[in-house]
């Protein structure tokens, strides 16, 4: 009725990453579904230094040539066997978890970019991987799907940007396309009059989706979001009215016109030219 180590997976220069604060232990661990190849049964991890590791999770700890050699720490390597792969390069510090759908893992590191990296043959395609173009700075998102199962244009990546905790600031509620990162969705600070502003921005939060709600934990509230009710807006009216006539040049008559738009908010940002025809009096020519 109790819990027990069962097994653990250390990097050979965990040394190195302690003396330097860049340690694994801020990231949180993902475990990916069954992948085909040598490696079926595997695990996504990256911490402070930013260094994605894919692990082997049934070999963390005994060599598979000896199974009763223990692998914890391998001192003097300069690689860990349990490491099926490892990134070349390092995202921003990670002080949450990744997340994953439809076969791809999202990455969103401190000052870095949103990463959505692809598995392909029971690794990460990194030459295929895409991004954003918005960094958000510590402690940066941990984020979260919600999806339509894995149907196109259905998954949502929900990320909170807490950068303003401890300085009293809100926390912004991101909502990004999952199926194209640099694509924007929504954001909780961009309607008008900070309609849909969170409370106090607090570190580590994670956005929670259910029954088509989001919930985002702040240290004030909880700020529940969705769908707004379906209103039918006016249509915008142009209308047009002259203030008053006036002389251009000698011989010539011209008038003023004031332009006005009801219900602007609800127009498309498109524009066209207005002609306006006026009939002059007999005699008179422009």
């Amino acid at each position: 009725g109790s819990l027990s180590l069962y097994d653990y997976f250390t990097p050979y220069d965990q040394q190195s990453l302690l003396s330097n604060d860049k340690d694994v232990s801020s990231g949180g661990v993902l475990l990916l579904p069954d992948q085909p190849g040598a490696h079926p049964h595997l695990l996504v991890q990256a911490g402070k230094e930013g260094r994605i590791y894919l692990v082997d999770r049934d070999q963390m700890t005994s060599n598979p040539l000896s199974p009763a050699l223990p692998e914890h720490y391998c001192s003097g390597c300069s690689s860990d066997p349990q490491i099926v792969q490892e990134s070349s390069f390092t995202t921003g510090s990670i002080f949450g978890g990744p997340a994953y759908w439809d076969n791809n893992v999202y990455f969103w590191g401190v000052g870095d970019l949103l990463r959505s990296i692809p598995l392909s043959n029971g690794k990460l395609n990194y030459s295929a991987m895409t991004m954003n173009s918005a960094t958000i700075g510590y402690p940066a998102p941990t984020p979260a799907i919600s999806s339509n199962g894995v149907q196109p244009g259905s998954a949502i990546l929900w990320a909170i940007d807490a950068s303003a905790s401890g300085k009293n600031g809100p926390a912004v509620l991101n909502a990004i396309d999952a199926s194209n990162v640099s694509n924007l969705l929504w954001t909780s600070s961009q309607a008008a009059n900070g309609r849909d502003q969170a409370g106090v921005a607090v570190k580590y939060a994670v956005p929670t989706i259910a029954n088509g709600k989001v919930y985002v934990g702040s240290s004030t509230e909880v700020d529940v979001y969705g769908l707004l009710p379906n209103v039918t807006l006016p249509n915008p009216v142009l209308s047009i009215t002259k203030t008053h006539a006036g002389n251009f040049t000698q011989g010539q008559q011209g008038a003023f016109y004031t332009l006005t738009v009801a219900n602007a908010a609800n127009a498309s940002a498109t524009s066209s030219p207005v002609t306006v025809t006026e009939t002059l009096p007999a005699g008179l020519a422009l």
